[in-house]
């Protein structure tokens, strides 16, 4: 269990029960191998193209928020929702594969389509001899369903919906909602600071 003195009376800012911000704008991946990269992700999972440039030609680019190295390709992808999926092409050799299960990496990225949809994907990447290394018979409580398999680059995607969900509206979050006595029981696995928790549920979403 986690300390309950961890990170306590560092932060003043009151809960909030609506979010702040609206969601990604855009997620900045990175790869060697562009062409593979856009094949994978235009024809297989069907994100249309949105935008490509060069970064910048100075080093100091990076600086910006650009990887070091400059006069590099940067294209963006659909991702639906009004969201942006985004890739770096590095040089070949100049960086290491990641290693998705270190700290502040990322683990994997999960995508939500409608139910109907869920089925077509899981036949598309079948069609195109992707691997499903997980799945599609997980069930997420309380009522999500997914699928794993990997990218060209080795990045971990998982596509998820709610198969009892409306064909019309996702419903990311009320699917993936608990209530505040299982939210309770959770948060006392990483704390026993009850002040704390009651303070999480608070901050609990509320369904309309």
């Amino acid at each position: 269990m986690s300390s309950s003195n961890s990170g306590a009376g560092s932060i003043t800012e009151a809960p909030v029960k609506r979010p702040l911000l609206r969601g990604i704008h855009h997620l900045a991946l990175n790869t060697d191998n562009l062409r593979a990269t856009l094949d994978f992700y235009v024809r297989i999972l069907g994100m249309p193209l949105v935008h490509g440039l060069q970064t910048g030609t100075k080093k100091k680019s990076s600086q910006v928020g650009n990887p070091p190295y400059p006069g590099i390709p940067h294209y963006f992808l659909d991702m639906g929702n009004d969201s942006l999926l985004a890739f770096f092409e590095y040089p070949k050799g100049a960086a290491p594969q990641g290693d998705r299960n270190a700290l502040a990496a990322m683990q994997h990225c999960a995508f939500v389509c409608t139910p109907a949809r869920f089925h077509e994907m899981l036949d598309r990447l079948k069609r195109n001899n992707v691997e499903i290394v997980y799945g599609p018979s997980i069930v997420i409580p309380p009522n999500v369903q997914s699928f794993y398999f990997y990218d060209p680059n080795g990045i971990r995607l998982e596509i998820s919906a709610d198969l009892d969900g409306d064909e019309d509206a996702l419903g990311v979050v009320k699917s993936a909602w608990f209530g505040p006595e299982t939210m309770r029981e959770e948060l006392r696995k990483i704390s026993d600071d009850e002040a704390w928790i009651d303070s999480m549920l608070e901050n609990l979403v509320e369904l309309e």
